[in-house]
């Protein structure tokens, strides 16, 4: 039976996005604590809108009973915002250790997915990639904080190199399939 257009696109996809990770993980492993201190900057950046844009609703909706909680909460993102960016030490230090916990999280996911996944080709590498991204993250968790410079740039990459492998994989196999 031939192939449909739509699994042909995600073939595709993944594939697209399998190299993509690649790319930017063996850039942040290359570049560790330029990568640590990206990620931080970048996400210190992303908070600062949310808080300008929760204060800009806030005072749009003035007249919403939840005026006083909007605003505040627009202000405490503008602090963690402020944080990350004109204090990035402090900022890498808590980020390297809730990135320790996604990984954590993010690997049980993974394996569950491999589970679901059984039927495809070289699903057992989403397996894997589960199971290398719970390693990273105890990695991270037991370096904290001695390590947090650099540790978080490296393990990313790493993980995003071995599941941008996967993804082209699993694109490569379900495109052949």
């Amino acid at each position: 039976m031939a192939k449909g257009k739509t699994e042909e696109s995600v073939s595709g996809w993944l594939m697209a996005l399998g190299v993509l990770f690649m790319l930017f993980g063996l850039v942040m492993i290359v570049h560790p604590i330029a990568s640590t201190f990206a990620v931080a900057m970048l996400f210190g950046l992303l908070i600062l809108f949310c808080g300008i844009a929760q204060i800009v609703f806030a005072f749009l909706a003035k007249k919403w009973s939840g005026f006083m909680l909007a605003l505040l909460l627009g202000l405490v993102f503008l602090v963690a915002g402020g944080v990350l960016l004109f204090s990035p030490l402090h900022g890498v230090l808590t980020l390297t250790l809730l990135l320790g916990a996604f990984m954590l999280v993010a690997g049980c996911i993974k394996i569950a997915m491999s589970q679901a996944m059984k039927a495809w080709a070289n699903s057992g590498w989403l397996m894997f990639d589960g199971f290398l991204s719970i390693l990273l993250g105890v990695l991270i968790i037991m370096a904290w904080p001695s390590d947090s410079v650099w540790v978080m740039g490296l393990l990313v990459g790493i993980n995003l190199l071995f599941g941008g492998i996967t993804y082209l994989l699993l694109g490569m196999a379900e495109k052949e399939g």
